[in-house]
């Protein structure tokens, strides 16, 4: 597709060219109120589930459900706490039941290799990550946050088709800030990132621009075009069928989406590209209600045969 960057031919794969400093950002404080949650005293709702029972006293749902079977409420009971107690031989180191299907859908683990001296990128959460490597197997990873307090905008990769290499790449011109909860994908040698939450105070507004990272010579372009566009979001989904991408639902703070937003990429290098907004936000009892998916956050959306299945 004409938006594709033109790859180098014989392009040297070597690790000492591919190798680079971090593009360093300073960590950025202040982001945890906003991601991370505790879970405090945490109780599901009484409606019958196991852990809404009150120890030794069967519920009103219980013994309903219970007459309906036939079952004795006491019966059932008992067999519900021999269910809470099936997690006993985890607790205990004893070895898992053995998995039917482990050998035909066995799982590895292969143990990255860090070549610079750059303490490693891991562990973080609301990175983004490309979910289909290039075809020589490479993985990036942009961003994210760490220790719930440091918010990222750093970009690594991971050699998964050689030695798995992990290393930070250096990368020219002006790529995302850091953020946390964006979206990216990787098409041809583009990769595209956009979103994610990059407020520092409360009165910042979200990106908006469309970063895309040429990934043979390694350098940022940016989109942010006149008209209408999606407003800033993270936990939203970013689809390509074409040379369309497609940019659905997600959040800002409180407030959840279900917009449906298309660029195409194509037209990248027009001055006059658009995006189009296929769908706007629907409220409980707008017109789309019932057709349109229900606003959402970090859900998953996959391609197939030009349809986006959510």
């Amino acid at each position: 597709m004409a938006f594709l960057f033109k790859s180098k031919k014989n392009q040297d794969r070597n690790l000492q060219s591919r190798d680079g400093p971090p593009g360093g950002s300073p960590p950025i404080q202040g982001a945890a109120g906003r991601i991370a949650r505790e879970e405090k005293n945490s109780r599901s709702t009484p409606t019958g589930s196991v852990n809404s029972f009150d120890e030794g006293t069967p519920s009103p749902d219980a013994e309903k459900h219970a007459a309906r079977r036939g079952q004795d409420p006491s019966q059932q009971m008992q067999q519900l706490q021999q269910q809470q107690m099936s997690d006993l031989p985890f607790r205990n180191n004893a070895p898992p039941p053995q998995n039917v299907n482990a050998s035909l859908y066995p799982w590895s683990q292969r143990r990255l290799t860090f070549t610079s001296s750059i303490p490693s990128p891991f562990p973080r959460y609301g990175a983004a990550v490309n979910s289909i490597s290039s075809k020589e197997g490479d993985i990036y990873v942009m961003g994210g946050l760490i220790n719930s307090s440091t918010v990222k905008g750093d970009l690594w990769m991971i050699e998964a088709g050689g030695n798995m290499s992990c290393y930070p790449l250096a990368t020219t011109s002006e790529g995302p800030g850091p953020r946390v909860g964006h979206a990216s994908l990787l098409v041809g040698n583009a990769f595209i990132v956009y979103g994610g939450d990059t407020k520092i105070d409360e009165t910042d507004i979200l990106d908006e621009t469309l970063y895309l990272l040429n990934t043979s010579t390694r350098q940022w372009s940016r989109a942010l075009p006149a008209g209408p566009r999606p407003s800033g979001r993270y936990g939203h989904s970013l689809n390509i069928v074409g040379s369309k991408i497609y940019i659905f639902g997600g959040q800002v703070e409180g407030y959840f989406m279900n917009d449906l937003a298309a660029f195409d990429l194509n037209q990248l290098q027009m001055p006059n590209n658009r995006w189009e907004i296929l769908t706007e936000n629907t409220e409980t009892g707008g017109a789309l209600q019932g057709k349109a998916p229900p606003a959402r956050t970090n859900h998953s959306m996959i391609t197939y045969n030009d349809k986006m299945y959510l």
